[in-house]
């Protein structure tokens, strides 16, 4: 014959909101959870993506100090050989300098008919002209 079924859970008019409550609030904890862990995704991505972006950047600066170095060696250097070529025409310049007011002496005491100033110009000009000013030596 036929049997009632009794249904599950609470019978009617006993109210059921424990369950539902208990539900509710572990979907919302969950959903809540799930947000956060979204954000601190997001947020390790980009940093993570800035922290490369840094890293490349210092890369970058310490490739141009590196270069800049290097150019300021090269230029040290030039400024060396400048100075040196420039003492070499300094020693090159009072050489001829004397070798010059030498010559001015001897035409001068030329001009005068004065033989001993000549003579003695002469002899200035063999002491302070270099040997070999046309060869291309110095």
């Amino acid at each position: 014959m036929f049997q009632p079924v009794t249904p599950a859970g609470p019978p009617p008019g006993v109210p059921n909101g424990s369950k539902k409550t208990a539900t509710i609030v572990l979907s919302v904890l969950v959903a809540v959870l799930a947000l956060a862990a979204g954000l601190f995704l997001f947020l390790f991505l980009s940093e993570k993506g800035a922290a490369a972006d840094t890293n490349s950047q210092v890369t970058n600066t310490e490739q141009q100090i590196k270069d800049q170095k290097g150019k300021l060696s090269d230029a040290k250097s030039e400024t060396t050989d400048l100075r040196d070529k420039g003492e070499g025409l300094q020693s090159t310049h009072d050489q001829l300098q004397a070798c010059t007011d030498a010559t001015k002496a001897a035409l001068q005491a030329l001009g005068n008919g004065d033989q001993a100033a000549l003579t003695k110009a002469v002899d200035q000009m063999v002491d302070s002209c270099p040997k070999d000013l046309g060869t291309g030596g110095s």
